[in-house]
């Protein structure tokens, strides 16, 4: 079973995650529990400061939802543009407060850095992979996966730009073609906006929502809709 603190995430609804920065109240982080949003991501590379101590000083605000810390490469559509052991360090000073670190594949040295600290504090490693070209063939996909698991991911996460069906087609064919490996599938842009909500009821663990109108990825909607449209999804798989 993969568990995020206390959050299973195979239990089988839909979960939902929702980017927060420092910019965010502790109040936002309450609102969205309440709403029923799952997990919270700590997207660090957002942040207006950059240290050690106040990225721990961040992640504090983050008690009573099960949390994931991001600071996301500049080249796979985030805002880091430092060197790796300045990632490290901040990542480093904010595991002990989450309950997860998302790392990408492409740094493999930095996964490496962090594996022992994050296996002996019982957290879980996602390793991600994101295209912000567009979508990969499905071999390449499932290659990118291969990896990911090798290198220790606890659950591996992929995102790619979708602009047509066959990129949708063969990201759903990884979810049926691989569902031990424990995925999160998401489909970004405006054609992918049906992969966030369809996917979750097809075997990703967990889908991303947008704080209002602030997404911190393509094709994010807010996320109080996304609850509301999987719920509707739940409901019409359970009268079907």
């Amino acid at each position: 079973m993969r568990k995020l603190g206390d959050l299973s995430l195979t239990s089988g609804r839909p979960l939902v995650a929702v980017s927060f920065t420092d910019a965010d109240a502790r109040d936002d982080l309450v609102e969205a529990r309440h709403a029923g949003v799952a997990i919270a991501e700590l997207r660090i590379d957002l942040f207006a400061r950059l240290t050690p101590d106040y990225v721990a000083r961040q992640a504090e605000r983050l008690s009573g939802l099960p949390s994931l810390a991001t600071i996301r490469l500049a080249s796979e559509g985030g805002a880091w543009t430092g060197d790796e052991a300045a990632r490290i360090a901040l990542f480093s000073a904010v595991l002990p407060l989450v309950d997860g670190l998302d790392i990408e594949l492409r740094t493999p040295a930095t996964i490496a850095a962090l594996q022992p600290a994050l296996r002996e504090a019982g957290k879980l490693l996602v390793v991600s992979h994101h295209d912000v070209e567009g979508t990969p063939p499905y071999e390449t996909l499932a290659e990118i996966c291969r990896r990911a698991a090798d290198a220790g991911a606890d659950v591996v996460k992929i995102a790619t730009l979708v602009r047509g069906d066959d990129d949708i087609a063969n990201l759903a064919r990884l979810l049926v073609e691989l569902p031990a490996r424990n995925l999160v599938v998401i489909g970004m842009g405006e054609k992918g906006v049906a992969t966030r909500i369809a996917f979750p009821g097809k075997g990703s663990l967990f889908t991303f929502a947008a704080k209002g109108d602030r997404a911190s990825a393509p094709g994010q909607i807010p996320y109080p809709e996304m609850l509301r449209r999987l719920s509707g999804t739940q409901a019409s798989v359970k009268s079907s």
